[in-house]
């Protein structure tokens, strides 16, 4: 997926900061007494008004250049406190976001749990593909949940390429005609909750879940309920052999 730097970042570290727990509390006191949304645009503030010290983030850009950083955003309380680019990047440049694609599609699938869309989060996967002929089904694989796909504990037998693997599963499924049913007919490796297992399998799997749910690709899903709202308005985003929205990465990612 590629966008521009700066909504989509501003984006995932607003929601990064709505949930650290440092500074939860004063956050939402002061949003009530000067709320930040809706806006037409993000606001500014200095850092010390949202009580971060600005010397320690001079220092945290300063090293983003060593650490080869494209570009760093910080938002605070609903206002952006920190922004650097580093060449060549700048904020009107499209960027690929790769695995950060899989954050999106979770809070797709939390969006519809919270609307009751999704009934529940233990919901079992097949339950989802029940007109599909499915392979190598044990009670494992019928014990998947979205949850376990959200926690990355779904227990299919997958290498990924982490810890020295070869990324043999992952190479596979980018040759299957259908990405989904290649995943589906994965046979398992453990029950699902009890290994964590870094895949890819299991946000485009939750890809093709909004798609049965909503009846929409996941993107125009998050075109109406996410992107929209938070004013993001300029991205590309790749699909699959079947057409469904890619959950994990990008076809540009893919090839590399």
């Amino acid at each position: 997926m590629r966008v521009k730097n700066r909504p989509v970042l501003a984006a995932m570290f607003g929601i990064c900061a709505v949930l650290a727990a440092d500074g939860l509390e004063s956050g939402r006191a002061q949003n009530l007494d000067n709320p930040t949304w809706p806006t037409q645009e993000w606001l500014t503030s200095t850092p010390e008004e949202q009580g971060m010290d600005s010397s320690a983030l001079a220092r945290l850009v300063t090293d983003g250049e060593s650490q080869s950083f494209d570009s760093l955003l910080i938002v605070r309380h609903g206002r952006i406190v920190a922004e650097a680019y580093y060449a060549p990047y700048t904020a009107d440049i499209p960027h690929q976001i790769h695995s950060s694609t899989k954050a999106i599609i979770s809070t797709l699938i939390g969006m519809l749990y919270k609307d009751g869309v999704l009934d529940r989060l233990d919901h079992p996967v097949l339950d989802f593909f029940a007109d599909r002929s499915v392979a190598n089904v044990d009670d494992r694989k019928k014990a998947i949940t979205t949850q376990s796909l959200l926690d990355m504990t779904s227990g299919f037998d997958w290498d990924q390429g982490i810890e020295d693997g070869k990324e043999q599963t992952l190479l596979d499924m980018t040759l299957s005609p259908n990405w989904t049913q290649f995943i589906l007919d994965r046979p398992m490796a453990h029950a699902p909750g009890e290994v964590f297992n870094y895949t890819d399998a299991n946000p485009n799997l939750a890809s093709a879940i909004i798609t049965r749910l909503t009846g929409k690709l996941a993107e125009d899903y998050a075109r109406k309920k996410l992107f929209s709202p938070l004013g993001i308005t300029d991205w590309h985003w790749d699909r699959d052999p079947q057409g469904l929205t890619m959950g994990a990465w990008t076809a540009d990612h893919a090839a590399a």
